[in-house]
């Protein structure tokens, strides 16, 4: 197990801790299991066991089937509340692509997100923390997001723009500040 990830897995709980998510008896508990922890796997499981940086969907609210949003031409922008189902599919014919991520409503740990345009870019605004694994691209990437807190939720993104680049980022500090929830629902 690599020191870094234990350590961004420690920064994880004082921010929640920071934010009022979790008490100072869960804090020191969190940090304690993560200093204990041999594996990745035990890591991620006591983060697991900590508040999402994403808001989970209920189970009753889950989408049984993928999700596909398509737009033919201009500009497709999908921020605030919106939900990610398991599988996810967004087009456009010609068009940029704008996905804020930091508000949805992820229906799962792991996410597969098809992201498609003919013509035009993608960019995607990835919370803090989340993992993002690129399993395919056509077009440039320009990724500017930190290492992942293990046992966050995953984005397994497949990427198409045929003209344009695909842009992966934080929020900027001036786009939203940074709240981990305030709930202290398990996972």
């Amino acid at each position: 197990m690599r020191e870094d990830d234990r350590q961004r897995a420690t920064e994880f709980a004082k921010e929640l801790y920071a934010a009022g998510a979790i008490d100072t008896d869960r804090l020191d508990a969190s940090v304690a299991q993560l200093l204990a922890a041999r594996s990745e796997i035990e890591l991620a499981g006591v983060v697991r066991s900590l508040p999402a940086p994403v808001a989970l969907t209920s189970q009753e609210r889950q989408l049984a089937g993928p999700l596909e949003i398509h737009s033919g031409m201009g500009r497709l922008r999908l921020a605030g509340r919106w939900q990610l189902a398991r599988e996810t599919h967004i087009s456009a014919d010609l068009g940029s692509i704008s996905l804020d991520l930091t508000q949805a409503e992820f229906d799962d740990h792991v996410i597969d997100l098809h992201v498609y345009t003919g013509w035009g870019s993608i960019t995607i605004i990835v919370p803090q923390g989340v993992d993002i694994q690129v399993i395919r691209h056509r077009g440039g990437v320009d990724s500017r997001l930190e290492p992942p807190v293990p046992g966050l939720p995953l984005v397994r993104l497949d990427l198409t723009t045929n003209i344009g680049r695909v842009h992966l980022r934080h929020p900027r500090h001036h786009d939203r500040p940074r709240r981990w929830p305030r709930s202290s629902r398990h996972r």
